[in-house]
């Protein structure tokens, strides 16, 4: 990591060969690298059941789910989304998403900020990416940002889902990922007496 400390104002390149030799994941945000946290047993669970859902919906289908693992060249940015959607041409080895489409992130206290701005920010600047997704960990919540007529991801296009009955859609991808599956395993305060 010291050679991360020293190095100022990484490129696209440096960091992908840099960082595919770490041990640990990072992210590349404004220039320079930031090692990636981990999660908690809710979050881990949404994202377990958000990739299986689009797995089971996207099979067959050209495109393919991915993630945690797999980056994104987002902007001038490179980033480990929860989950995402891939259209681009399957590259053996690759070490970020060829055609990443749609996003999935769950949200969190510590990293919530980050990505309702900075990522949206990253998001918004690479036009592949159609839809961005915020999932709430702590109640039946999700903002899905999808690309306005003018071609940008923003509030003026995010639409807010909740309760019980919610189910994220995208339909030119064919999905539907209803709240019902993607919280399934968790109980929380807002859903004890819907019984999920």
């Amino acid at each position: 990591m010291s050679e991360a400390k020293r190095q100022t104002n990484w490129t696209w390149e440096t960091y992908l060969d840099w960082e595919s030799r770490q041990p640990t994941r990072y992210e590349l945000v404004d220039g320079q690298v930031y090692a990636m946290g981990g999660g908690t047993a809710d979050q881990d669970t949404i994202g377990n059941n958000l990739r299986a859902a689009l797995h089971a919906q996207l099979r067959g289908k050209p495109c393919r789910p991915h993630g945690p693992d797999l980056k994104v060249r987002a902007g001038k940015d490179g980033r480990y989304p929860d989950a995402l959607v891939d259209c681009g041409p399957r590259v053996p080895g690759a070490l970020y998403a060829q055609e990443p489409v749609a996003v999935f992130e769950v949200l969190s206290k510590s990293t919530g900020w980050i990505d309702q701005s900075l990522k949206l920010r990253d998001y918004d600047a690479t036009p592949n990416v159609r839809t961005y997704v915020l999932i709430s960990r702590d109640e039946l919540r999700a903002m899905v940002y999808a690309r306005d007529a003018d071609g940008r991801l923003g509030i003026q296009s995010a639409v807010l889902l909740e309760g019980t009955a919610a189910s994220i859609e995208i339909p030119e991808l064919g999905l539907a990922l209803p709240f019902s599956g993607l919280y399934e395993g968790l109980e929380l305060a807002s859903d004890r007496v819907a019984g999920l």
